[in-house]
């Protein structure tokens, strides 16, 4: 195998990154070290960055939400990390922290946004109305649908 320069990582890295592990702490911060001088690039995806919301968030850490968006976009800025989405991960971040919504949804309302189809389907229409964005039940859409096609006969 030869030497690797850009490599995805795991929710467990920024995990013991940001919280002691006897273990595995240690490796990280040289590696995060390591990153900061160039010498790796750490790739991170959006569902990584949720897995790492859930376990913060979990028993074993119990941090606060504003806390946890904190520390992740603290992270996720660092030199030596790029994230898929940079800007719709830290909009939804920030939206999860001030809003009282799950991380899952603020995500899927700031990618649909940045997509420019800001519509969403859901049951849950609470939060998504909380985060500023279209939001239909499958009632709603099925009916709104329903009323284009019986008002569009004049086109075969």
């Amino acid at each position: 195998m030869g030497a690797v320069d850009i490599v995805w990582i795991d929710t467990n890295i920024i995990i013991y990154f940001l919280r002691a592990n006897r273990d595995f702490t240690p490796s990280v911060k040289i590696l995060i070290d390591q990153s900061n001088a160039g010498m790796y690039t750490l790739k991170v995806t959006p569902v990584v960055i949720g897995e790492c919301v859930y376990v913060l968030m979990g028993k074993n850490f119990n941090i606060k939400k504003t806390d946890v968006a904190t520390l992740l976009i603290s992270f996720i800025n660092m030199k030596g990390v790029e994230m898929e989405e940079k800007d719709v991960v830290e909009k939804a971040l920030n939206q999860y922290a001030k809003k009282g919504v799950d991380y899952a949804d603020a995500y899927i309302a700031e990618h649909a946004k940045a997509m420019m189809s800001p519509s969403i389907l859901s049951v849950n229409v609470k939060d998504f109305m909380k985060l500023g964005i279209s939001v239909y039940t499958p009632t709603e859409l099925m009916s709104t649908n329903e009323s284009q096609d019986n008002g569009d006969d004049k086109n075969p």
